[in-house]
């Protein structure tokens, strides 16, 4: 049921594929179309701890069952949009029942494995995003061709329904439902309100930076928001009136450098899910298709990685395994990003194919490294931050790295390949320090 639930959330990089698509048939430009990659994370990260509260304190089932539902009415009514705005819009439901798949699954699996075991099944159970990237980018390069970008959409629609046929019928017992111990009383609603609020402004706030720049007055009016918001909600959790997030989650062993290492490796990484599709058709000269399949590729090799990472992050160690993917991913994104204006296909192959199974390695073991010593009460708690870090990370590589391609197009006379090489050496950088940061950050006693 977690990788159902992961496998249906990572559909949705069959965006990534159709962006250049997007942009042609809406008839906008580059920046309002990834409108509908901000938002959806906007709502994404609010949700994260949410969800992971919800689900601690009264069980996984229900909380679930509510996320395959807003997803799959969402990606229902986009499929029927003719315009940018109402999809946009549609974006944040979607974007609030994704964000429900991601904490829950893996808590699911925290819950019925204990700590011996809980890296190989968390491997298995994440490899589930590889196989759901893998037919959301080859699918959607296909659909995309064959009958347009709403395609990718209806097409999810069965997945959702048979997926919550299961979680009704299934999902019952110990797992489902609220574990001893956990936290009782009634939903901490001021709380989540202000917590959704400070992260979801903060994400618009890192999206609008590189359009507007970093010093722009809505910007810093964002900034600041966010920032007074955030010390509200850490006045109410020191006074005890906000209780959705439980007191002493950072202090479970393996929990900042896991949060840590998976911000700053999806932040490395997710270059290759929003510059990748624009190299490869607008410098490379391919179709949709072919695109769709050098994703496929990168997915199927994150299946891969996946697959053996927790095997031997149960036998060898979280860190070292965490460490060895950032760096075979800082690897792989060195070769993506070197290969130049005319590239042979060889060596773009090679390049995603190394850099998702790296990523792969990396994903798997972060989640053992980070939930294995956390009490199962708390799993949907420790899940929600490992989902809301990567969120961060993934709007804060947009920002971040797109700001670094205009800078070096400008220093470097408009040169698109320079500018980025020049990002995609940085991010190798970065994704090494993803491996550093587990060994830098010691795990806290419980």
């Amino acid at each position: 049921m977690g990788g159902g639930a992961l496998f249906l959330a990572a559909l949705d990089f069959s965006i990534n594929v159709n962006l250049p698509r997007f942009r042609t048939d809406l008839g906008e430009t580059l920046v309002s179309v990834q409108l509908i990659i901000i938002l959806y994370h906007g709502a994404r990260s609010g949700t994260g701890f949410i969800a992971g509260g919800v689900a601690d304190r009264f069980g996984i089932k229900w909380p679930l069952i509510a996320g395959i539902v807003l997803y799959t009415l969402a990606v229902g009514l986009i499929s029927l949009q003719d315009s940018l705005a109402p999809i946009v819009a549609l974006r944040i439901p979607q974007g609030v029942g994704v964000a429900i798949l991601f904490t829950l699954g893996p808590a699911l699996v925290a819950r019925a494995f204990g700590p011996a075991r809980r890296g190989a099944a968390l491997g298995v159970t994440l490899s589930a995003i590889g196989a759901g990237a893998f037919v959301g980018t080859l699918g959607g390069g296909v659909l995309g061709e064959e009958f347009g970008w709403p395609a990718i959409f209806w097409a999810r629609i069965p997945i959702g329904a048979t997926l919550l046929t299961a979680a009704i019928l299934w999902l019952r017992g110990g797992l489902a439902s609220a574990l001893p111990g956990s936290r009782n009383g009634r939903f901490d609603l001021p709380g989540s309100v202000v917590l959704f609020t400070t992260l979801f402004i903060f994400i618009m706030a890192l999206s609008f930076a590189r359009v507007n720049g970093w010093l722009s007055a809505p910007v810093l009016f964002l900034f600041s928001t966010s920032a007074v918001l955030g010390l509200i909600f850490a006045w109410g959790m020191k006074r005890g009136r906000f209780t959705i997030f439980p007191r002493g989650l950072t202090a479970f062993s393996g929990f900042k450098p896991g949060a840590s290492s998976n911000l700053l490796l999806t932040l490395a990484s997710f270059v290759m899910w929003f510059l990748f599709p624009f190299y490869v058709v607008d410098v490379m000269g391919r179709s949709g298709f072919v695109l769709g399949v050098l994703l496929a590729l990168m997915a199927a090799a994150n299946f891969a990685g996946s697959a053996i990472s927790g095997w031997l992050a149960d036998r060898i160690g979280d860190r070292q395994i965490t460490f060895a993917g950032a760096v075979v991913t800082g690897c792989g994104l060195l070769l993506a990003g070197t290969t130049g204006g005319t590239p042979t296909m060889g060596a773009v192959v090679f390049a995603t194919v190394v850099l998702g199974f790296g990523f792969g390695i990396h994903q798997a073991a972060v989640y053992s490294l980070t939930l294995r010593g956390t009490p199962s009460r708390h799993a949907g708690a420790s899940s929600a931050a490992l989902s809301v870090s990567q969120t961060i990370g993934t709007v804060l590589s947009i920002a971040l790295m797109t700001t670094l391609l205009n800078w070096q197009q400008s220093a470097n006379g408009g040169s698109f390949i320079e500018a980025y090489r020049f990002s995609y050496i940085a991010a190798a950088g970065i994704a090494v320090l993803a491996g550093a940061v587990v060994f830098k950050m010691p795990a806290n006693k419980t």
